[in-house]
């Protein structure tokens, strides 16, 4: 029996939250998503009861909706409706600034403080 050990690339983006779960009563969740380097494309994931919003503010930012990706410069939009397999990423080397909204918010918010806090953790684990 072998034992594989995975790196992950050490990631220092942000999350800004704009509008919280709780502030809107589950309405929805609004976050503004910095990147500061280029991200490793990520598998799609569906969200069963949830629509997801994109809005390019600087920068590019890829995504893959139903198999198909498309590139977003600032001020384009997507729209990820409930049940629709998609991935979000950032391929510009410059970086990029996007908003996110989550509707209705349900564990969105918690989500991105976990994605955080596990990037965080994995770069200290290195700088060890």
């Amino acid at each position: 029996m072998s034992t594989v050990a995975l790196e992950r690339t050490p990631i220092r983006d942000q999350v800004v939250v704009l509008v919280s779960a709780e502030d809107s009563y589950g309405a929805l969740f609004r976050c503004e998503y910095i990147a500061h380097e280029v991200s490793p494309v990520p598998r799609d994931h569906i969200h069963t009861h949830q629509e997801e919003r994109l809005e390019v503010l600087e920068g590019t930012v890829r995504c893959r909706v139903s198999g198909v990706v498309h590139m977003l410069a600032a001020g384009q939009t997507m729209v990820m409706p409930a049940g629709t397999p998609h991935a979000v990423w950032n391929d510009d080397p410059r970086g990029s600034r996007s908003i996110s909204e989550y509707r209705p918010a349900m564990n969105a918010e918690a989500m991105f403080r976990e994605f955080i806090s596990d990037r965080r953790a994995a770069r200290a684990h290195r700088a060890r």
